[in-house]
């Protein structure tokens, strides 16, 4: 994973039963909600490239 310094806020609209849920799936990863979000925009971005 790629560890960037310059980093930039979002904000995002989600229901609040899935924003609860990914609260919970990200605490049983041991990541905060947004280091579970990076992870997995990484993941994502690994993948559409193909490494």
């Amino acid at each position: 994973m790629t560890l960037a310094t310059d980093k930039k806020k979002i904000s995002a609209y989600l229901d609040e039963p899935l924003l609860e849920w990914f609260q919970e799936y990200a605490k049983k990863q041991k990541r905060s909600v947004s280091s579970q979000i990076s992870f997995m925009i990484e993941q994502l971005k690994d993948a559409e490239e193909g490494k």
